[in-house]
């Protein structure tokens, strides 16, 4: 397995863990954005420990899920990766407000990550399918056509 792999499998271990072991592996300074929850250019690690918070819950019972990420690929090197990875929250109760009580809400997506000569990452930005996380949810969402006509 490439040193790159390791660094992803340590980035999403670390979510699972808490949201100080995430942000610790990120430089200063860095900037994040994941645009499908609108959050862009985040620089601040304050806002990003607020980011990564919920992805470590453990309880199974308060809503949230446990949220589980599994690497699929990585391609880079020690200046910039691209990982491919799946992702699914059992037990969530509510996916961007939609309620997911009888299935597991999950999608794939990319990541791509630069990183400092101490490969702390310096930049991240993610990219994944949230019609296909809320497609088994709301009845009007079509995976392969994306949106049905509503009657």
């Amino acid at each position: 397995m490439s040193n790159q792999f390791h660094t992803a499998v340590k980035w999403l271990k670390a979510f699972r863990s808490s949201p100080e072991d995430v942000v610790a592996m990120y430089a200063e300074p860095f900037v994040f954005t994941d645009p499908i929850l609108d959050q862009h250019g985040i620089t601040s690690r304050e806002d990003l420990l607020r980011v990564f918070g919920p992805y470590a819950n453990a309880d199974t019972t308060n809503g949230i899920g446990i949220n589980n990420f599994r690497i699929d690929e990585v391609i880079g090197d020690e200046q910039a990766a691209v990982y491919r990875w799946t992702w699914e929250a059992r037990k969530a109760q509510a996916f961007l407000g939609i309620p997911t009580p009888d299935r597991t809400p999950g999608s794939r997506g990319l990541t791509l990550h630069f990183y400092d000569r101490e490969g702390r990452i310096t930049r991240d930005e993610s990219y994944w399918d949230a019609v296909s996380a809320l497609a088994p949810f709301v009845p009007q969402i079509d995976r392969a056509n994306k949106f049905k006509p509503v009657s």
